[in-house]
């Protein structure tokens, strides 16, 4: 299990600033995790910077519930559709 923390300022958690986002991570094996507990604003910067993240820890599917509605999330674009050529 993993706890993430977002900052506005660089080095935030080494100044001890206050955190503006924060979000629980378990990881569930084979290789998936699931994100929960979250508050604060996840923008698409900070989306792309954790599934990097998570893709280094051997995550490639990220299982979370938004608005009440389960989701996976790939990370990576391992996992993206193959674009195919049309002769």
């Amino acid at each position: 299990m993993y706890v993430c923390r977002g900052y506005t300022v660089p080095n935030g958690y080494e100044y001890k600033h206050a955190y503006e986002l924060v979000l629980s991570i378990f990881m569930l094996g084979d290789g998936r995790a699931r994100v929960f507990a979250a508050h604060g604003d996840l923008d698409r910067a900070t989306t792309v910077k954790l599934a990097a993240e998570l893709e280094q820890l051997g995550v490639h599917t990220v299982l979370v519930s938004r608005h009440g509605v389960e989701q996976e999330w790939k990370t990576g674009r391992a996992t993206a559709p193959v674009a195919r050529r049309v002769p």
